[in-house]
């Protein structure tokens, strides 16, 4: 991942299912971000734009799963917490 990427977490969009959940490694996330279950992150590649999605679990072993909002970052802004 690059740490100047936008977003929190690095997701693949392409192993999304079609309730919009997806799984990502801990070591996805951007250097300094501590995901936690409940809270909102923003998650990205390279390859897409950015969207906000709800983090469900976080597992030693089996990583992130965060489920995906429809709508753009900006729609979603207000569910972010600043830190």
């Amino acid at each position: 991942m690059q740490s100047e990427a936008e977003y929190d977490i690095w997701v693949d969009f392409t192993r999304m299912l079609n309730d919009g959940r997806v799984w990502s490694l801990l070591d996805d996330a951007r250097p300094g971000f501590v995901p936690i279950a409940g809270q909102y992150a923003v998650v990205g590649c390279e390859d897409a734009d950015p969207a906000v999605a709800q983090i469900i679990t976080v597992d030693i072993e089996e990583g992130i799963q965060v489920r995906v909002l429809p709508g753009s970052v900006d729609e979603h802004r207000h569910l972010l917490t600043t830190a």
